[in-house]
């Protein structure tokens, strides 16, 4: 069995049931978060200094194109969706690979995740064959 104590974290819990705390530790054995609380013991538990970070669920981004990732503020003066796809549709996505699709999606999805963001929607509409649908999974 795993275990992982995470210890003097600021827990936000987001369940009224359990409630938040400025100094406390979660538990989590075999990936399930069994224990919320200050002071708990865990004998033989990997130890994880929470001290100075905050605890809490993760985020939704319930609208993302990550194949996009690599023109992050290229379209900073696009004013309206038709500038969008009239830019990004018509002109630079007609420059994509298959490899750029991939590389697109796992450095955004990446850097959701290093934000905090754990689901993501992605609207990936470039996909233009059989090849490029599977490497974007």
């Amino acid at each position: 069995m795993s275990r992982l104590l995470i210890k003097n974290a600021n827990i936000l819990s987001m369940d009224a049931a359990v409630g938040d705390f400025d100094d406390a530790d979660i538990l989590i054995e075999n990936d399930k978060i069994v224990a919320v609380g200050p002071n708990l013991e865990a004998g033989d538990a990997e130890v994880v200094d929470g001290r100075g970070r905050i605890v809490m669920p993760g985020f939704v981004n319930a609208h993302i194109h990550t194949w996009e990732y690599q023109l992050r503020g290229i379209g900073a003066d696009w004013v309206s969706s038709r500038d969008y796809h009239a830019n990004m549709h018509k002109r630079l996505a007609l420059h994509y690979e298959t490899r750029d699709v991939y590389l697109g999606n796992l450095l955004g999805s990446l850097n959701q995740l290093r934000n905090g963001t754990t689901t993501i929607v992605d609207w990936c509409h470039i996909l233009r064959d059989a090849e490029m649908t599977d490497t974007a999974v």
